[in-house]
């Protein structure tokens, strides 16, 4: 296998499932949260803490929001939604660790949850447990097979760990789902051309196709061209690269590009 020498741009979408009780509007939060505490002043029960944390959460007053689905959690300790809620919030403030630890506890409430898996795998990889959070994923896959995220998100752990060949698989089903799909068809070109496969260049192809202003299309086409020494015009890609915005282009333009 050839060791590149520049390095392509990942393309990714890493996202997490969020629930949706309410509008996502902080102005009708705050005046949930203000029925909320006259209710909980009558009435402190695990459901008016569980909404006021998430209308706080909602309003972005996260500490407040984590201290109300604490306190939910502990009149009823064994509520799938508060946990998933709770760790939704823990995604947010970046403690991926008890997200983590929050989903696991969703997951034994109710096995079936992939939603619950497709989060921790989320959480997981963001704590680099790569291969925890392919395990999660290839879960969620078997609950919801048409996931079109879980699959790509899959192929990109796949792609770290350089599993090019089981990445590629996902990249096609993701392509599958979505045949329009830009970033599948550069994340597949990629993992195809570590493999030193011959039809690298038609993945580069088409998602220049399909994007022809996606600066990320040329550079990565035409790393394809420079690191695996193809024949084609990479000075042409990244000029164009250059002019969509990718700034970093000008660097290679100075060094390889005489004219």
């Amino acid at each position: 296998m050839r060791i590149s020498i520049y390095f392509f741009i990942f393309c990714s979408y890493f996202t997490s499932y969020s629930q949706e009780f309410i509008d996502n509007d902080k102005i009708e939060a705050g005046k949930q949260i203000e029925e909320l505490n006259t209710l909980i002043a009558q009435n402190p029960s695990a459901e008016n803490y569980y909404y006021r944390g998430y209308n706080n959460y909602i309003g972005q007053n996260y500490s407040d929001a984590l201290e109300d689905y604490n306190k939910a959690l502990s009149i009823t300790p064994d509520d799938f939604n508060i946990y998933f809620s709770r760790g939704n919030l823990n995604i947010k403030i970046q403690n991926y660790k008890n997200a983590v630890a929050d989903f696991s506890k969703c997951i034994s409430l109710n096995k079936d949850s992939q939603k619950a898996y497709f989060n921790r795998a989320y959480a997981e990889r963001k704590l680099f447990n790569r291969t925890a959070a392919i395990e999660d994923y290839s879960k969620n896959i078997a609950l919801k097979p048409d996931n079109l995220a879980a699959y790509q998100n899959r192929g990109l752990l796949k792609k770290e760990l350089n599993l090019h060949k089981e990445a590629v698989a996902d990249f096609d089903k993701v392509i599958e789902m979505d045949p329009k799909s830009v970033d599948a068809y550069q994340n597949r070109g990629i993992s195809k051309a570590m493999l030193n496969s011959k039809d690298a260049l038609a993945d580069f192809n088409t998602a220049v196709k399909l994007a022809p202003e996606n600066a990320e299309t040329y550079f990565n086409r035409a790393l394809y061209f420079i690191n695996f020494k193809i024949k084609g015009d990479y000075c042409s890609d990244l000029k164009k690269a250059f002019n969509f915005g990718y700034l970093s282009a000008q660097e290679l333009i100075i060094e390889l590009c005489k004219k």
